[in-house]
């Protein structure tokens, strides 16, 4: 038997193709045979009301073994017979039909259970409910549209885990997003070189200093946006290619407002040296494993702008003293929080000695660092109107 895929047998019970009047033809094989119907149906091994529902379309669940062996009778392919019940089936069963295949692409592209502990999904909703908050969400009409739409496939195995089925819904809100934005500003590459020279200082004002250097580089063609981290995605930011820009989301990964920085000089890294790779894949996700990224440089460039080793060799020794810390930071022109953070990161990788937790109170609420760039959160309605609120403000003047 011939595969066929289930969007075309649903699609043929609307088009005009000829129709086979079953029970005409059947009646045709009764005279070629010289058979009479109780006899032929016996031989099947068909029941004569199973035989009626299917022909009728009031089989709820035909059975596919009478299927067959009707289609074999009848000499129709069975592809062909299948179509042919469909089209004569009632409304709720047709309905019944497309619920299946909605219940797969729900399935199959979302993990339903973390999205719902998140508040993206309702746990009382049933598909058509599931649908329509993926289809408002993303402002698409028909499921058609939405996987027509899908950013090119980031792993190439079909059978998905949780993790990458979170990690494409947090690339498709992000892509979309970027689309929706649509920055007019041409990129600029020497712009940002000298723009990212200058970056140091912004980050001692927590209310304003991101808001203020997003809005920067929007106008050299560099579109930044906030993205909730997605649990089990180990992903806290990325670079895209989209309308020949590039693009940078970053998450509240750790929840840190070092880490924001961080982020957002680690892909400036991929912007300005790995641009040419992340347009012929469309993105890079930073803290997945990828062959033709090296993270290490993209770190080393993050670490060394704000704190290279020369200058942590220096400040490690006064550590404690936290009013030689707040100096040796302004002297440096960068938020005491990431001199806390890299001593943290090099005492670990120097000297395998584990500070974590230690300095929590040098770290600011990093929510005030992001609220004025309205950070796409999962209960957010729909991200066309959160690309309208974040493009207005980055053309703020």
């Amino acid at each position: 038997m011939k595969n066929f895929d289930i969007d075309d047998l649903l699609k043929s019970v609307f088009e005009k193709e000829a129709e086979i009047d079953l029970r005409q033809v059947f009646e045709r094989k009764l005279d070629e045979y010289n058979i009479s119907k109780t006899r032929a149906l016996n031989l099947l091994k068909i029941d004569k009301h199973v035989f009626e529902d299917l022909i009728n379309g009031e089989a709820k669940q035909p059975n596919l073994i009478h299927v067959i062996k009707l289609a074999d009778f009848l000499e129709i392919n069975v592809e062909r017979l299948i179509k042919e019940i469909i089209k004569n089936q009632k409304t709720e069963n047709i309905k019944s039909i497309e619920n299946a295949r909605k219940t797969r692409f729900i399935l199959q592209n979302f993990d339903v259970k973390q999205l719902t502990k998140l508040g993206f999904f309702n746990a009382k909703d049933d598909t058509d409910a599931l649908i329509k908050k993926v289809l408002h969400f993303f402002d698409f009409d028909s499921i058609h549209d939405y996987e027509k739409e899908l950013v090119k496939p980031l792993f190439s195995n079909t059978k998905r885990n949780f993790s990458d089925k979170m990690k494409e819904f947090w690339v498709k809100s992000a892509y979309s997003t970027f689309k929706l934005i649509n920055n007019p500003n041409p990129y600029n590459r020497n712009q940002l070189k000298d723009l990212i020279v200058k970056l140091k200082p912004y980050t001692q004002d927590v209310e304003n200093g991101l808001f203020t250097v997003c809005k920067a580089l929007y106008n050299v063609g560099v579109t930044v946006i906030f993205q909730d981290y997605l649990s089990t995605t180990q992903v806290r930011g990325g670079t895209f290619y989209i309308n020949k820009k590039p693009c940078i989301v970053i998450t509240d990964f750790n929840k840190k407002y070092s880490t924001l920085w961080f982020t957002l000089m680690h892909e400036l890294h991929h912007v300005l040296f790995d641009l040419d790779l992340i347009e012929s894949n469309n993105y890079h996700l930073t803290g997945n494993d990828d062959l033709f990224l090296i993270e290490d440089k993209a770190n080393s460039f993050a670490r060394d702008y704000f704190l290279p080793i020369e200058k942590f060799k220096y400040i490690k020794n006064y550590i404690n003293n936290p009013f030689i810390v707040q100096k040796f930071a302004n002297e440096n022109e960068i938020h005491v929080s990431l001199i806390y953070t890299f001593f943290t990161w090099y005492m670990n990788d120097l000297y395998n000695k584990n500070y974590h937790g230690a300095f929590k109170s040098f770290y600011p609420m990093y929510k005030k660092a992001v609220s004025k760039l309205n950070p796409i959160t999962w209960n957010d309605e729909k991200l066309s109107e959160v690309a309208i609120k974040i493009k207005s403000v980055l053309e703020i003047k």
